[in-house]
């Protein structure tokens, strides 16, 4: 048996499963969860779940072992995307065949994130339901481990432009996603951001989206000549859509559009909860 801690995993559910390739991940909660998740609530990390794989023990395949790895990292990429938090693996457990003495660099070093919203917690077990067969594929084809990794990082700054920026990062992916699978070499950020819109039935994202996009990047603030004189509170509308549409296109691609608690981004949390360096 291969069996990760899980850090920093919020659930209601006390055990839930994930097909694999190799079997079935099985997630069940650490004895002392509650302790853990009150270090959670105050800005710390902690172990909350253990996540199992009977099928993997010391007679595996390297092939078998380097696929359950990526399954875990990706596994909970996805939890962090649904719960706002940096769910990770921190480690081996002692009950694991396989000890690692260090997690190798594929594996997301965790991070204590606080203040974001979170879908609101239905069953992983259902969610989870179709991973292997079509959620899993589309996650993959889509690029979705660099994206969510950019998404996760966005949520640990110090500003909203830097929330804006980790966004952006995110668009160019999906451009780049967009031209592969239209065989379009030539479509640019804010066409790319359309053709996905298109793609998965999307309400697009409007023209401040793009303008407030190109003054960050070539100006270094958020409202600038080509979205000039706007408030702190317009600038942070600006970048509550476009978590918005960032969070639809995921729930798109993986094939569960309709998550409760969506939108869950709103252009006035942002703009108590983070600073801005670039708008006097």
């Amino acid at each position: 048996m291969l069996q990760f801690a899980i850090a920093n995993l919020i659930c209601t559910e006390p055990t839930f499963e994930v097909p694999s390739s190799l079997g079935m991940w099985d997630f069940v909660r650490f004895p002392n969860y509650a302790n853990a998740l009150s270090s959670i609530e105050k800005g710390m990390c902690a172990n909350t779940y253990f996540a199992s794989l009977p099928r993997i023990d010391p007679t595996s395949s390297d092939a078998e072992f380097n696929a359950a790895c990526d399954e875990i990292v990706d596994v909970c990429l996805v939890l962090s995307f649904l719960t706002a938090r940096c769910v990770t693996p921190w480690g081996t457990t002692a009950n694991s065949d396989i000890q690692f003495i260090g997690l190798g660099d594929k594996f997301v070093v965790a991070r204590s994130i606080v203040g974001f919203p979170s879908f609101s917690q239905g069953s992983f077990a259902t969610f989870f339901a179709t991973w292997i067969g079509t959620t899993y594929p589309a996650y993959r084809s889509r690029s979705l481990r660099l994206q969510l990794c950019h998404w996760l990082s966005g949520l640990t700054c110090f500003s909203l432009e830097d929330l804006y920026l980790a966004a952006g990062v995110q668009m160019d992916i999906v451009k780049q996603r967009e031209r592969a699978s239209t065989g379009n070499s030539n479509l640019t950020y804010f066409q790319g951001m359309t053709s996905a819109s298109n793609h998965y039935s999307l309400s697009p994202l409007g023209n401040d989206y793009k303008h407030m996009r190109n003054d960050i990047v070539h100006e270094g603030v958020l409202s600038g000549s080509n979205f000039p004189g706007k408030s702190k509170s317009e600038c942070a509308a600006v970048v509550a859509e476009t978590m918005n549409w960032l969070d639809a296109y995921v729930c798109a691609v993986i094939g569960i559009p309709n998550l409760p608690g969506f939108p869950r981004w709103r252009g006035q949390d942002l703009e108590r909860g983070l600073p801005t360096i670039s708008i006097r």
